[in-house]
This record gives C-alpha cells, sequence and structure tokens, in this order.
C-alpha cells in the first residue's frame, strides 16, 4: 500500500515535471521576444530613465545650490557695505567734531563780503577729507540698498533695518546738498557735527541693536504689496531726513545764540528788534540815496564806504546782530525744514490715497496717522511763526528743534512697539 502511494506520488511528480519545464521554457521565451522586439524598436530599458531623471534632479540641485550661493554672497556684501558705512560715519563725526571744536575761525558781519567768498572758494577748490568720509559713507549705503533690492526682489523699505539704512542715506544725501548751498565754514562745520551722528546712530542702530532675524530680508506683508510702496514711503522718508537736517540745524541756532549771550553778556535774538529801529532810517532816506549816488561814482572810495556801510546795516537786521554763523544756521535750517515741510504734505497725501485703496477709507486715526498729522502741524507752526508771527529767530528755531523729537516718535516710536496698522511687531514678538 505504502509502495503504491510512494509509485503514484512518483509518478505524479513526473507528470508534473514537463509542464513545469514546458511553462519556464515558454516564459523565457516570451521575455527573449519582448527583449528582441524592445531592440528592434529601440526602446530603451528602465534603467536608462532612472539615469535620466538622476541627471535631471542633479542639474536641478546645481541651480538651486547656485542660486543659494549667490543669496549668500549679496547677504555677504551687504554686512561688508554695513561695516564700511559705521566705520566711515564714526571716523567722519570724529573729524567734524574735532574741526568744529578747534576751528579759529572768526566770520563777522565786517567781513563777511571778504571772508565768506574766500571760504567759498577753497571749499569748491578742495574738497575737505570730512566730505570724502561722508561721500564713501553714503555710496556704501546706496550700494547695500540696491543689494537688498536685488535679493529680495522688491523696494528696500519692508522692515524696520532697511528703513533705518535707508534713513540714513536720506541724511547724508541731505547733508550734502545743504552743505553745497552754505556759505561759510563755520556753517558747513556745525551741519557735519550735527547730521553726521545722526546717521551714524541709525546705521549703528541698524547693524549693532536689532537681533539677526529682524535684518534678514522677508516677504513683504500684504498691506505693503502695492506700487504706493514706493512713492508713498521714500517721500516719507526723504520728508523725515530733511526735517530732522532742518531741526539739528535750528538745535544749533539756539545753543549757539545762546552761547554767545552769555559770552557777549547781550541777547543777539531780542536785539534784533532794536536793530531794526536803528537802522529804519535808511529805507529810503537821506544815507540810502546817497549810497546810491555814491556807487555810480566808478567804483570809487565814497562808492565801497558807502555800500560797506549799507551792507553793515542790513546784515544788522539779520538774526543775532548780523553774527555771521547764526545768519547762515537760521538760513540753512529755514530751507531744510522748508524742503522737509513740502516732502511731508506730499507723503500725507499720498498715504490717505493709499489707505482708501487698502482699507476703504481716507482717515482712520491711526497712530502713525495722528503723529505724522501732528509733526505736520509742529513744522506748520515753526514756519508761521518765523515768517508771520515775528517772533524771536530764537524762539521760533526752538519750536523746529522741537520737531527733532517728534519725527523720532512718529518713525520709530509708532512702528516699533506694534501699534495700529503701519506696525508690524517689532519689539512685541508677535
Amino acid at each position: 500500500m505504502a509502495a503504491a502511494l510512494s509509485l503514484g506520488g512518483a509518478s505524479a511528480l513526473a507528470s508534473r515535471a514537463p509542464l513545469s519545464l514546458c511553462t519556464s521554457a515558454s516564459a523565457s521565451a516570451r521575455h527573449g521576444r519582448r527583449r528582441h522586439t524592445s531592440a528592434r524598436h529601440g526602446r530603451r530599458p528602465s534603467s536608462s530613465k532612472a539615469l535620466a531623471v538622476g541627471d535631471v534632479s542633479l542639474a536641478v540641485g546645481d541651480v538651486s545650490v547656485a542660486a543659494s550661493s549667490s543669496l549668500v554672497s549679496l547677504s555677504a556684501t551687504q554686512a561688508l557695505l554695513g561695516k564700511v558705512a559705521f566705520g566711515s560715519l564714526l571716523g567722519t563725526t570724529g573729524v567734524y567734531w574735532g574741526k568744529a571744536a578747534f576751528s579759529n575761525r572768526k566770520e563777522n558781519t565786517d567781513d563777511s563780503s571778504g571772508s565768506s567768498t574766500s571760504s567759498s572758494k577753497e571749499t569748491t577748490t578742495s574738497r575737505p577729507l570730512e566730505q570724502y568720509g561722508v561721500l564713501a559713507a553714503n555710496a556704501s549705503l546706496f550700494l547695500l540698498l540696491t543689494a537688498r533690492w536685488l535679493e529680495s526682489g522688491h523696494f528696500p523699505l519692508s522692515n524696520i533695518y532697511e528703513s533705518l539704512m535707508f534713513l540714513a542715506w536720506g541724511v547724508l544725501a541731505t547733508q550734502m546738498f545743504v552743505e553745497r548751498k552754505a556759505a561759510g565754514e563755520s556753517g558747513r562745520l556745525l551741519l557735519g557735527a550735527l547730521a553726521t551722528p545722526t546717521a551714524l546712530l541709525a546705521v549703528g542702530g541698524a547693524t549693532l541693536a536689532l537681533p539677526p532675524e529682524l535684518q534678514k530680508s522677508a516677504a513683504l506683508v500684504p498691506a505693503l504689496k502695492s506700487n504706493w510702496l514706493m512713492m508713498h514711503v521714500t517721500v516719507m522718508m526723504m520728508s523725515y531726513a530733511a526735517l530732522m537736517v532742518g531741526s539739528l540745524l535750528a538745535a544749533g541756532f539756539v545753543g549757539l545764540d545762546v552761547y554767545l549771550e552769555l559770552t557777549k553778556g547781550a541777547d543777539s535774538s531780542s536785539s534784533t528788534a532794536g536793530a531794526i529801529a536803528e537802522n529804519e532810517s535808511m529805507d529810503g532816506g537821506e544815507a540810502g540815496s546817497a549810497a546810491v549816488a555814491a556807487v555810480g561814482m566808478d567804483g570809487g572810495e565814497a562808492g565801497s564806504a558807502a555800500v560797506a556801510t549799507v551792507v553793515s546795516n542790513a546784515a544788522a537786521l539779520l538774526p543775532g546782530r548780523g553774527d555771521a554763523r547764526l545768519v547762515e544756521l537760521d538760513s540753512l535750517s529755514y530751507r531744510s525744514l522748508g524742503l522737509g515741510f513740502a516732502l511731508l504734505t506730499v507723503g500725507i497725501i499720498s498715504g490717505a490715497v493709499w489707505a482708501n485703496e487698502a482699507w476703504g477709507s481716507y482717515w482712520s486715526w491711526d497712530p502713525k496717522e495722528t503723529w505724522a498729522l501732528i509733526c505736520w502741524l509742529v513744522y506748520a507752526s515753526y514756519l508761521h511763526t518765523r515768517l508771520v508771527a515775528g517772533w524771536r529767530p530764537r524762539d521760533a528755531a526752538a519750536v523746529g528743534a522741537f520737531g527733532f523729537v517728534v519725527v523720532w516718535i512718529c518713525y520709530v516710536g509708532v512702528n516699533l512697539f506694534g501699534v495700529g496698522l503701519h506696525s508690524y511687531g517689532f519689539l512685541n514678538g508677535s
């Protein structure tokens, strides 16, 4: 029985073996025909496709590595340019302070017609060392902002780091422009001694005080994704720069006027009204007619003396009894504040239009809007007191100097503490 079962099993295995052999043979034949057909039609095996996909992924990886390396190089360039700007401003501030403190040049109204002209000629023929420092810092900040624009793909005014750098660049540009209008050396030195530290403060605060995450370029928030970013924000930042420079000049006027009062024992600003009363006889009087007649005497001695008399009396009508430094500071501060006030007005109007486009309202009494209005009212008061109200020059300049604090509150105080629609939580961690 067992032998029969073993024989039956053996016969069954024997009967199955040819079938399995036939099946494997037919499968190998089909596989061979498939390989022959794929080779005949030029089909590549699956391993070639895998190699092609690998080549594409390697190419994409190379592109991403190249892009990341270019971004790293731009970031390194920005860091280097920031250090160059900070170093240039630090050295330039020291030069300005040293020259302003130890300069012995005296510019009085008696020789203003001669010394001011000669000093202006010296300034135009030979550029002082400190002006090269201001130019180097301004160029470094310009290149930094350009590199920032290339890295982020949008105008570099989207966070506090970029706005501080732009403000420093605007202050230096305004300083360079106003210095060209300065007639005397003392006015130029006082301007540089006051404006350059302000730009240094902005650059130092951006590079040293801000944490690294706030210095990195980031995507724009939805409120800033508009063409108004370049128009409105740029005008506002340039108005801040011009107003700061003008306020510093006004503060310099107040400080110098107080110093002259303490050293000379007379209030130069309050004596301006007396000087005007003393010289009212020159307006259309006999002395004026004599001066005009003497000028026509072919430039003789009488004509020169008469012209000198008219110039000295006219200078006495100016602030500070004709002190050339006070006269120049008053003129430069008035021009700078007038320019900044015009830019601030345009910036507020363009901001109202942008607010209506973004939020559906021209004015919403946002903290930034409120402080911008306060800033506008302060400088409007300065212009009114200087041109219409007839205040003492020192009092009017004090109003303009107070605007320096208001501008910083409007710019930094509102934005940094994350209050309102114009802030993005720089200090509150949001």
